[in-house]
């Protein structure tokens, strides 16, 4: 180790390059995971934080919320399970803008009923969601950015209807959008402006309570969260391309990392030889080789996740 070191310190200019690449390939592997799990959770983040339930939706979604559409026997079919931990959800992309304003701004409203059952799944900052009234709504806290405040009015462009703004929610995130809460009166309003026939039909039975598939007709289905998850339109696809990208650049740094070792190494021939000559064991030139890969890949990645971590904090505070 210490002959290693020693030749790092004698001849730095050698190792720049090596060091160089191993930095960025570690920020860029870095960087290009967190913007994976980034994105995944703006499309995933308010069905994780629904913690460990079931989703109960109609076999013909395909598994896809907004799909869902229950038969008045497959409502009956549900309410004869006597499921007591539960709440009906329906998914509904939308536009809003503040009242008085033209910038309109995408969101996706979550009615939900049995606000007590759903109060403990959102993360809200000094409120409880099951006080939220007709006419009111809890936004996303990405929404304080774009100058909505509490007490604000807001107007859902579909509908006309508009709602006041009585609390911000954490992470309240789903297919990429950010998400207003509202109560499923306040949903059957919205949609009446449009459709005065219109009743409310949750899309799906959200359940804390054990569902098996036995227990449904073949008209209706049970997914766990990581099974819904995947039905998501579009986070398959781009999970999947993202990871690939990272362990293409992953694999591909290595093997030109490797290539410099090699090369290094074959330089080092002749001292190798001198080496041997003076009585060191094949074993111990390999030791001092491998010592000082060692020491340079640990010196690469500590910057290049210093760099990654620097960078995170930069943008957490922009």
């Amino acid at each position: 180790m210490k002959f290693a070191w020693n030749e790092i310190k004698y001849q730095p200019k050698k190792f720049i390059l090596i060091e160089v690449l191993i930095v960025i390939m570690m920020f860029m592997v870095i960087f290009l995971s967190g913007l994976t799990n980034g994105l995944g959770r703006t499309i995933t983040a308010q069905i994780e934080n629904f913690g460990e339930v079931q989703y109960i939706l109609s076999k013909d979604s395909e598994g896809v919320i907004p799909f869902s559409n229950f038969t008045s026997q497959s409502l009956t079919e549900i309410e004869a399970l006597n499921l007591e931990e539960s709440f009906g959800l329906v998914i509904q992309r939308s536009s809003l803008s503040k009242e008085n304003e033209d910038s309109t701004q995408d969101v996706t409203f979550f009615a939900v009923d049995h606000l007590n059952q759903v109060s403990g799944k959102v993360e809200t900052m000094d409120y409880s969601l099951e006080k939220l009234g007709n006419q009111e709504v809890v936004l996303d806290e990405s929404y304080k950015e774009k100058g909505i405040t509490v007490g604000d009015m807001i107007q859902d462009k579909a509908s006309k209807e508009s709602l006041t703004v009585v609390a911000f929610a954490k992470n309240a995130k789903y297919g990429h959008s950010s998400i207003a809460f509202v109560t499923a009166e306040t949903y059957e309003a919205m949609r009446q402006k449009n459709d005065p026939t219109y009743t409310w039909k949750p899309q799906t039975i959200v359940t804390s309570q054990a569902v098996d598939v036995d227990q449904l007709s073949n008209q209706l289905m049970v997914l766990q969260p990581k099974q819904l998850i995947k039905k998501i339109p579009g986070y398959t696809a781009e999970n999947m391309t993202l990871t690939m990208i990272t362990w293409v650049l992953l694999v591909a740094s290595s093997a030109i990392l490797g290539v410099f070792f090699y090369i290094l190494t074959l330089q080092k021939l002749q001292q190798f030889g001198v080496l041997k000559a003076i009585g060191m064991s094949m074993k111990q030139i390999t030791t001092i080789q491998l010592s000082q890969i060692g020491i340079l890949s640990v010196i690469g990645v500590g910057v290049g996740l210093a760099l990654a971590f620097a960078m995170a904090v930069r943008c957490r505070f922009i």
